[in-house]
């Protein structure tokens, strides 16, 4: 697996990024504050997309459009807070848009999670997803989507 750095890759998910949080405001009338907890947001919406594919048949090119999205999103809220670049990812010999971690040099691509969670369902949950990549040290988790402060 070799890992590409790619400065168009990150203005195109910069952009990406930004069309999600059109989407949350326009359609959910929610603002994405660009914070770890943010992810659960995501999470819950590409739920509602899965279920959705079930009974409309989205094309591939629209479900590929929101996992650009999404993913870029993720991506962005994790080089804002934790450090990373993205680039191109070379594994067995194929390409795709991600990222490398600067913590420890993980490498991920959100963009491909975001469509398998929308087509394959809870198997592939992004907020799991993200709350598995490395943090900076210090940093405090997110609370838990229905925490309970007696638990």
């Amino acid at each position: 697996m070799s890992f590409t750095p790619d400065e168009n890759i990150q203005k195109i998910a910069e952009a990406y990024s930004r069309d999600a949080c059109d989407f949350f405001r326009d359609k959910l009338r929610i603002t994405l504050d660009w914070s770890d907890g943010s992810i659960q947001q995501i999470e819950s919406v590409l739920n509602k997309f899965h279920h959705q594919t079930k009974v409309e048949k989205p094309t591939a090119e629209i479900i590929m459009g929101y996992a650009k999205a999404f993913g870029s999103y993720v991506g962005e809220v994790y080089r804002k807070n934790h450090g990373a670049t993205w680039g191109m990812v070379e594994m067995n010999g194929q390409k795709f848009p991600g990222l490398k971690a600067e913590i420890d040099g993980t490498l991920f691509w959100p963009w491909g999670r975001a469509q398998n969670r929308i087509v394959d369902g809870a198997e592939n949950n992004v907020w799991h997803y993200y709350s598995q990549l490395p943090k900076k040290p210090g940093t405090p988790e997110p609370p838990k989507k229905g925490w309970k402060f007696w638990k």
